[in-house]
């Protein structure tokens, strides 16, 4: 049996007047099963996750060795240790958990990272670095740093090129500068080439015998293992 409150008001003529009563309203009840809220709970879990995982691969740093000064191929190196993040890429820069040893044989810059790509394994003390004169037409007209030549001299009598056939005097040797700006008095340019200790002898005798010609060795013969 339902009851039903009326309120009364009381008029000034003495009449009293009935209103029914405003119905009471039920508070919501909040629906813990709403899609949207489910989703907005996947999402910041998912978000906090991903969060903890970029702090903790951040923290797994590696360290390694980089340039100090701008280094030029056949220079020792000048490092200092730096922590980085590399992940799986740490294997191909030099560790600094051990002495870089060697010769730079290409360039980095100042700051870099040195990759072991960048320095030989020869000893330091193993190479000396010549000056050789060659004519620009017996060079390559892009030869540059970091290149790899063979050496080839052809003997002369009294200035007029013999009928010798040329010799290959050096094979692979690392191009430390090529300088075409700087022209001898014979129109020669000035190449600086690292030459092994032992063969410095041969080089000077091809300098000062004949003409010398630098052939430039191609990448996939480096490939091979033929570099110095």
């Amino acid at each position: 049996m339902k009851t039903h409150i009326r309120a009364r008001s009381v008029q000034p003529d003495g009449r009293t007047l009935e209103a029914n009563a405003p119905a009471a309203q039920r508070m919501r009840r909040f629906r813990w099963r709403d899609l949207r809220l489910w989703l907005g709970l996947a999402f910041m879990l998912v978000a906090m996750v991903f969060g903890a995982s970029l702090m903790s691969g951040s923290q797994d740093t590696t360290m390694v060795w980089r340039a100090s000064r701008d280094l030029a191929p056949g220079a020792l190196p000048a490092v200092e240790p730096v922590a980085v993040s590399l992940g799986s890429a740490a294997a191909s820069y030099a560790s600094a958990q051990q002495p870089l040893e060697g010769r730079m044989i290409l360039p980095v810059s100042a700051g870099s990272l040195v990759p072991m790509s960048a320095v030989s394994s020869q000893s330091a003390g193993a190479f000396r670095r010549m000056t050789v004169p060659v004519d620009p037409l017996h060079a390559p007209v892009d030869l540059s740093a970091g290149d790899r030549v063979d050496v080839w001299a052809t003997e002369s009598d009294g200035g007029q090129t013999s009928s010798a056939p040329p010799v290959l005097v050096l094979p692979k040797v690392l191009v430390v500068s090529a300088d075409r700006e700087s022209v001898g008095v014979g129109g020669e340019i000035a190449v600086v080439i690292e030459v092994p200790l032992a063969d410095v002898t041969a080089v000077v005798a091809a300098i000062r015998s004949g003409v010398v010609d630098l052939a430039s060795v191609p990448l996939t013969d480096l490939a091979d293992g033929g570099s110095e």
